[in-house]
């Protein structure tokens, strides 16, 4: 993807400016219990990571923390006569079952699912032929390396597709109020010799408000002049 930058980037690498991301991804599930899931995801998702994950049940949202315990590439899908786009499957640890949205959970499971039970040492584990959807939402905090009126660039776990929309928060230093904007991927580079893997992101802003941006132009102009080419 090529980059089109309109605004000066101005270096703000180790002035402890940091940003907020939120993504979120529609995956399949594959198997539940009230101890975690398998899913399946054209994303990689990382080992470790912790995401929020949202079902829809009687008319209302059911989330619940979980952890990826478990991730590998199982195949591809082609979605034109010359692309094709990876599938992964991963499995899921729920993180706070033993709340109000354990139960509500439970009740999810009881409810949708009752097509195939098998005993397994965690407890029930319910399988579907027809997999149900449930969306992931994952917060991460990035370091901001360069900063412009019109976006950053952030370094990050995740490879992020172009064009992907996600929610962002700006964390300015000296404790200011944070910056708020829906904003999208205008490029994604892996940074070599990393392990584990991190990458480079371009974010442009799409919708901040006035007064956000006021603040922004006004941080921007303390800035000292050095800007970035990269």
């Amino acid at each position: 993807m090529i980059e089109k930058r309109t605004h000066p980037r101005h270096i703000v690498a180790g002035m402890g400016i940091h940003a907020k991301t939120l993504f979120n991804v529609e995956v399949e599930i594959l198997d539940i219990s009230t101890s975690g899931a398998s899913i399946r995801s054209t994303k990689r998702l990382e080992i470790g990571s912790e995401y929020l994950f949202k079902v829809e049940h009687k008319d209302s949202i059911i989330s619940v923390k979980g952890v990826i315990v478990w991730a590998t590439l199982t195949g591809s899908s082609r979605i034109s006569e010359r692309e094709t786009i990876p599938i992964y499957t991963a499995g899921v640890a729920f993180s706070d079952m033993l709340t109000d949205k354990g139960e509500q959970l439970r009740e999810f499971i009881a409810v949708k699912i009752k097509e195939l039970r098998e005993r397994r040492l965690s407890g029930v584990r319910i399988k579907s032929d027809d997999p149900g959807k449930l969306v992931l939402s994952h917060l991460e905090t990035c370091v901001v390396k360069d900063l412009s009126f019109g976006g950053v660039r952030i370094e990050t776990r995740e490879e992020l597709s172009g064009e992907a929309a996600f929610q962002l928060e700006i964390l300015l230093p000296e404790n200011e109020a944070p910056l708020h904007s829906a904003a999208r991927v205008a490029f994604c580079r892996q940074i070599p010799e990393e392990t584990p893997q991190r990458y480079t992101v371009g974010v442009e802003f799409n919708d901040m408000s006035d007064e956000d941006r006021a603040r922004l132009k006004q941080f921007i102009e303390t800035l000292p002049g050095k800007t970035s080419e990269s």
